[in-house]
């Protein structure tokens, strides 16, 4: 299995989240060393499941691909899940977009401020997906994954 694809039709309860299914799912990922797709969109995460996202982006070397999108995720907690790409070397790809928060925004301008200079420190993600509410923050992370695909580009044809 390379490919792990969740929705809401998968059984989670995307209304309230299933903390234990996700968290189970965190857990197992910390270990795995085969998949290198996990798609959990729609599936209820929650901002109290972030730390086994952090964690399992930490300590897994083949993931390559990771989509959380339209879920419940707090902007301070979509940073802090950010900041730990710093040490990842394997993830090309993260999508955050969509994200609901009934009580407050997903995302403020300082939420997005502090994504745009995390993803300064992280030199494999070549795809990045957010709703951007701030322009500024948008063009800093637009030129942040142009110079990493620009890398890339160039680790391919033996330049780097």
């Amino acid at each position: 299995v390379r490919d792990i694809i969740l929705s809401i039709s998968s059984g989670i309860n995307a209304e309230y989240g299933d903390t234990e299914m996700v968290d189970s799912i965190t857990s197992a990922m910390v270990r795995n060393t085969s998949v290198t797709k996990l798609e959990m969109c729609n599936c209820g995460v929650v901002d109290a499941n972030i730390e086994g996202f952090i964690t399992m982006l930490r300590s897994n070397k083949t993931l390559t691909s990771l989509s959380l999108e339209t879920n419940k995720i707090a902007g301070k907690f979509l940073v802090e899940l950010i900041k730990c790409l710093d040490t990842n070397e394997t993830i090309k790809e993260l999508r955050i977009a969509n994200q609901k928060c009934l009580q407050y925004y997903s995302t403020g301008v300082g939420d997005e401020m502090a994504i745009a200079k995390a993803l300064d420190k992280n030199s494999s993600l070549c795809k990045f997906s957010l709703n951007w509410k701030n322009g500024g923050s948008r063009n800093t992370a637009d030129r942040i994954i142009m110079r990493n695909n620009d890398l890339a580009r160039k680790k391919r044809r033996g330049l780097a």
